[in-house]
């Protein structure tokens, strides 16, 4: 069983089950500074929490969401199906390639679940990232509290980890990358990566 199966299986429940607060989302995503006519990624959307976000944020750009779990994702469409310029793709971004330039890539409340941390951020950062864009990982709760609830909750997550934010920064920063901001409390965790 994979976590891919543990996505499906817990998406018919997701939005009851999930906290939105939309005061630190919005500060997370300040930190993207998304114009109105981006070209946005959202890696693991689920089931579009960020969508109502970005939509406000970039009225003309286009919106890619993309997100392993066909479940999720089916309960995402249903939803936003009426959203012009935002599509949706099954993918996984540790072993898929998608070959489209962004502005802004985010991955939220999704980075503790990649296997490959550094080398899958560093090739979205190559391949994916428009040069002076940027990349934000970030989480609404703290790092002790995901930690601590991914243990807790399935065995299928139960190694999803985040580390300390700043031996985080210095991985990526050893792997060649820029990360122009990392920060961690007891609310919110998150890095940003510019290229």
């Amino acid at each position: 069983m994979s976590q891919v199966d543990f996505f499906n299986s817990i998406a018919q429940n997701w939005d009851s089950i999930i906290k939105i607060n939309e005061s630190k989302i919005n500060y997370l995503l300040e930190k993207l500074q998304i114009n109105e006519d981006s070209n946005v990624l959202d890696v693991g959307t689920g089931t579009g929490v960020l969508i109502p976000f970005l939509i406000k944020l970039n009225p003309n750009g286009n919106i890619k969401a993309v997100d392993i779990s066909n479940n999720m994702l089916e309960i995402a469409k249903n939803k936003f199906n009426h959203i012009s310029n935002l599509s949706f793709d099954l993918v996984d971004v540790e072993e898929d390639i998608i070959d489209d330039k962004f502005d802004r890539i985010i991955l939220y409340s999704m980075f503790p679940h990649l296997e490959n941390k550094t080398a899958t951020i560093k090739k979205l950062v190559e391949n994916n990232l428009s040069n002076n864009g940027k990349l934000i990982i970030a989480h609404s709760d703290s790092r002790y509290f995901l930690n601590n609830l991914h243990r807790s909750t399935d065995d299928r997550v139960s190694e999803s980890r985040l580390i300390e934010v700043n031996a985080q920064k210095q991985e990526f920063q050893e792997a060649g990358l820029t990360v122009e901001d990392a920060f961690e409390n007891d609310e919110i965790y998150y890095l940003v990566i510019s290229k």
